[in-house]
């Protein structure tokens, strides 16, 4: 089986060459727009042209990371440094926002596309839909336990999963958090990290009920490489150079030899980051069964551990070389011709000079050899061994002869590696269409208890899908079901269970806040309506959908209404936006009750409620899974305040939006 490739962070140039340095198959980094690591070094246009051309030279592929949402002026820009960066040797770019992805496909056909973990790719539907989308690669959730990882891997889909670094607390790409308490958005690169924060809850005495320990697969190895995996990924473009190399140089040693990391690694290996330890139990399922000690931060021993490996570990001493094959033919009173061969590639140049007979010593083919193998500060390396000479009769070169063809070979050589792709673009005009003034805006609740819908009035009602069994009295109303946000594909039997419950019931909609439950709603026979999950910043994310079969759509609730106005739509689509009630911030795969020792079980009233350092609290619900597990819930944490645009009659007409959304969590 094909070992999987080793994927590194680059957050800067010096991090790139230690990542190279130390082993890397692949290295991610990000330009200064658009990229989930806004505060990262990143990478200015000179540093991008040489770290591509170092990349290529030394075959090592590159990932850039344009892993934002993008609203409509905004993507001209982005699609711009793609074509760059991909006309200068870029080998894939790692993408989030499902518009932006698809105006790549349509302006350069040929560019490679990852889709990225903010995806929030939890299952192998989820993994369809995206290869569908044009993606080449998808990066997982680094939720996922090795089970369904292999799902999505046994279809045949090339997949790239974490095996080192930082967690996020909540399922990648759903959380609000940051953007809501401290205008930071982590759609848009600029996390604010409150996960990091301590708060306080009545039934956990963890001072940081949402800080999790860094993720480390170092110990299962052996298992990841007989699973099939394409690519690891090491997290860390905030990181130093110095964590980089050492965590590339072990994970290197651990793959090349198809082992577990020993007791001796994995000490390293925290001593290099940890914020007390590390965990494996997404990848186990462990969390499952007790996920107390998941959470960590990072103490002061922690640092000091830090500084004094970082002050040992000189990796400047370690450059990575390509190995070369050389042949040289040497005729008297004829120019000197040679070549260079490395991998698929070869190059041959001929001297600007005729070769001397020789009057005195001849020249000795151990002389030539000796010679063109001294490469010096070059990206290449040739023992003599792998040096072919051919001397016809006596000759002589003098040592800047020798050094002439020498340095013709390495600068073709390195040409021909580092040659710009040639990336064809097709051109689309972008207008920015002003839709219809919407008289009659539809209002749709989501919500626990028709009692909720009945005070707001409502058009439509929706209900959480794990309810659907209960009875209702509808007097009359639309009805539909909420899907959970995380629908692993293990819970897919019982989603098509309960939505086929919902059709005989004559639901008409479900509330769909991720692609990989498309299909399941699809095959039920309800309409697809589109909830705040599915990210929606742009017009063109609006026709992925649309062509998805989505006939109402919530944007955003991130963008403002001068950027809601300017989003377009088909006629018969019906926009819809967030605007009333409390807005689901994070949604959390492990629980924070149940970390400290209780579950409640409870999904129609606050499991437990977090206070921050100003008193503020963050009412949690459990959200039931739609399988049978020792661990029934996912937490969902929910915005402090209360949200009224509805109330506002100026910023409803503002964002002229055909539906409104409204979340009660009342019973």
């Amino acid at each position: 089986m094909t070992k999987p490739l080793i994927l590194s962070p680059a957050g800067s140039y010096e991090a790139l060459t230690a990542a190279i340095n130390a082993g890397a198959d692949e290295v991610y980094f990000g330009l200064p727009e658009f990229n989930a690591r806004y505060n990262a070094k990143n990478f200015t246009d000179e540093e991008l042209q040489n770290a591509l051309k170092m990349c290529r030279i030394l075959g090592v592929k590159s990932n850039i990371t344009l892993n934002t949402l993008l609203t409509d002026r905004e993507i001209p820009e982005a699609l711009d440094m793609v074509y760059k960066a991909a006309s200068l040797g870029a080998d894939a770019f790692i993408v989030q926002d499902l518009g932006f992805a698809r105006e790549i496909k349509r302006e350069m056909p040929s560019v490679i596309l990852h889709a990225s973990t903010q995806c929030a790719c939890h299952n192998l539907e989820g993994a369809k839909k995206l290869t569908e989308l044009g993606f080449d690669r998808v990066v997982l959730a680094r939720e996922m336990p090795k089970e369904e990882i292999q799902k999505v891997i046994d279809h045949g889909i090339e997949t790239e999963i974490f095996v080192h670094g930082a967690l996020c607390v909540c399922q990648s790409g759903m959380c609000l958090m940051s953007s809501v308490i401290g205008d930071r958005s982590g759609n848009r690169g600029l996390c604010a990290q409150p996960c990091r924060l301590p708060y306080n809850m009545t039934e956990n005495k963890n001072r940081y009920p949402l800080s999790l320990k860094d993720l480390s697969l170092g110990t299962r190895v052996e298992e990841l490489v007989g699973m099939g995996v394409t690519s690891l990924k090491i997290e860390g473009r905030m990181k130093s150079p110095e964590y980089v190399y050492g965590t590339t140089k072990i994970w290197r040693e651990l793959v090349d030899g198809g082992v577990n990391a020993t007791k001796q690694q994995m000490n390293e290996l925290e001593d290099i980051f940890s914020r007390g330890g590390y965990t494996d139990k997404y990848f186990t399922g462990g969390y499952m069964r007790d996920n107390r000690d998941m959470y960590g931060v990072r103490s002061e021993n922690d640092k000091e551990n830090t500084r004094k490996i970082e002050k040992d570990l000189d990796f400047s001493k370690t450059v990575r070389k390509r190995k070369i094959e050389l042949f040289c033919s040497l005729v008297p009173e004829e120019k000197a011709r040679a070549s260079a061969v490395c991998g698929d590639i070869k190059v041959e140049v001929t001297s600007d000079f005729i070769v001397p007979s020789a009057t005195g010593r001849p020249l000795t083919e151990d002389d030539v050899k000796t010679s063109l193998t001294k490469l010096g500060t070059t990206l290449f390396e040739a023992d003599c061994d792998s040096v072919k000479v051919e001397v016809s009769g006596q000759v002589f070169l003098s040592k800047s002869m020798l050094n002439s063809i020498r340095r013709d070979l390495c600068e073709s050589l390195e040409k021909a590696l580092s040659g710009q792709n040639g990336v064809e673009r097709n051109t689309f005009e972008k207008t920015f269409s002003r839709r219809k003034r919407v008289e009659d805006m539809q209002k749709i609740v989501s919500c626990m208890s028709v009692e909720a819908a009945k005070k707001e009035n409502a058009d439509c009602v929706s209900f959480p899908l794990c309810d659907v069994e209960k009875e209702f009295d509808l007097q009359g109303k639309t009805f539909g079901v909420t899907l959970p946000r995380v629908i692993y594909s293990c819970e897919m039997d019982e989603c098509m269970r309960l939505l086929e419950i919902a059709k005989q019931k004559e639901a008409k909609f479900a509330l769909v806040s991720n692609i990989g439950h498309v299909d399941a709603v699809k095959m039920s026979g309800l309409s697809l309506y589109g909830n705040i999950g599915m990210n929606v910043f742009n017009s063109s994310t609006i026709d992925v959908l649309e062509d998805m079969g989505f006939c109402l759509i919530t944007v955003s609730p991130e963008l403002n209404e001068a950027q809601i106005r300017d989003l377009g739509k088909k006629d018969e689509t019906k926009l819809c936006a967030f605007v009333k009630g409390r807005l689901p911030l994070m949604v959390l795969e492990s629980c924070i009750v149940r970390a400290g020792g209780t579950c409640k079980m409870q999904n129609d009233e606050p499991c437990t409620y977090l206070c921050d350092r100003m008193n503020i609290n963050f009412p949690v619900y459990g959200e039931k899974r739609l399988s049978v597990q020792p661990y029934p819930c996912r937490n969902i944490i929910y915005n402090s305040t209360v949200t009224d645009i509805l109330s506002k009659n100026e910023k409803m007409q503002k964002m002229n939006v055909d539906a409104a959304l409204i979340y009660s969590l009342e019973k």
